[in-house]
């Protein structure tokens, strides 16, 4: 793939993320999805008084939905568009916000608690380079959070099919598609790191929400969403204790360590 051409997807993505942005968060109830996805993805991590980086945090940062209780020592909020950060920043001032591509050179002086990439890994070329150069910047027990969309969805792959073959509409902007489990699990192995939990999560929560306001379905409303939520979490307890969700649910969540 040139340069050129892969210029011109980063483009599109960032012009996506804009267009995404000031649809959901022009009311209130989208905005309660995205923070309960947050809440629920950084659930199994204590953060008080921990250094965290995301990395590729886009316009809604992981940091949205964290109580300040339970702020951490610092937070890190980074992603290769200054566009994309000013947004960010409007919606939660709390993180440092820094220009950072993976790609290329990382300069930071200092290692943390936890490094956050979410949705972010298969927008890169090399996974494994990635990870080893990420793990550089890890602390003795610290992780890596990595959320990445599930392939083994039935639901997540026959959505992306319709939207593909009736609407002509792709839900992926990356320019290497999206990676199955055992590329990112085989992944994390050559760059020497070990996946120390795995789960799944977002049911209703995505498609009801036109991927979190990309596409307009419902009225952005904060009781309706409200609702869903109640929903949502209902139907993880159900379909994680039948041992269903890996084959419904559309995310895959790792926490990886050294």
């Amino acid at each position: 793939m040139s340069s050129n051409t892969f210029d011109k997807l980063n483009f599109l993505t960032e012009t996506i993320i804009v267009q995404h942005s000031r649809k959901a968060y022009s009311n209130k109830g989208i905005a309660a999805c995205i923070k309960y996805e947050n809440n629920f993805f950084l659930r199994h991590l204590n953060l008080k008084k921990k250094d965290v980086i995301e990395f590729g945090c886009g316009a809604f940062p992981s940091s949205l939905g964290i109580k300040k209780e339970k702020w951490p020592n610092n937070f890190i909020a980074t992603d290769t568009s200054p566009k994309v950060l000013k947004i960010a920043k409007s919606f939660d001032r709390r993180p440092i916000y820094k220009i950072i591509n993976l790609e290329k050179k990382i300069k930071l002086n200092k290692k943390f608690d936890y490094l956050i990439i979410k949705g972010v890994l298969h927008h890169t070329k090399n996974p494994t380079k990635i990870l080893s150069k990420l793990k550089r910047y890890l602390k003795k027990d610290g992780a890596i959070i990595i959320s990445e969309p599930n392939l083994s969805s039935i639901l997540g792959n026959l959505l992306k099919w319709f939207f593909r073959y009736f609407l002509n509409y792709s839900m992926e902007t990356s320019p290497y598609g999206q990676y199955s489990y055992e590329k990112i699990s085989s992944s994390v192995k050559r760059a020497k790191l070990r996946i120390e939990k795995k789960w799944y999560s977002v049911l209703i929560l995505l498609p009801l929400s036109g991927n979190y306001g990309r596409i307009k379905i419902l009225p952005d409303s904060l009781i309706l969403f409200k609702i869903f939520i109640i929903v949502e979490d209902l139907f993880y307890k159900i379909f994680n204790f039948l041992n269903l969700t890996k084959f419904l649910n559309f995310k895959l969540n790792l926490i990886v360590k050294k």
